[in-house]
């Protein structure tokens, strides 16, 4: 697993070869940052699908997704 501190200096150590001071300074930070808010999404999303199945099965409704979704042309 990759973490944000590492993605962080790869990138700025990449940019800073490329870019200089300034692009190391901007890369490193959006690098870190990235991570960290895509760890926080995929965690959101995991707990959201988790949550919502918790909850579909203990309803005891033998309706399935289609049923409830009000669509009777078939």
């Amino acid at each position: 697993m990759i973490g944000a501190l590492t993605a962080g200096k790869k990138a700025a150590t990449y940019a800073y070869k490329k870019y200089g001071v300034p692009g190391a300074v901007v890369a490193g930070a959006g690098g870190a940052a990235g991570i960290v808010v895509a760890k926080r999404g995929a965690k959101a999303v995991i707990g959201s699908r988790t949550d919502g199945a918790a909850s579909d099965s203990s309803g005891g409704s033998d309706e399935t997704a289609d049923d409830r979704s009000g669509d009777t042309e078939r």
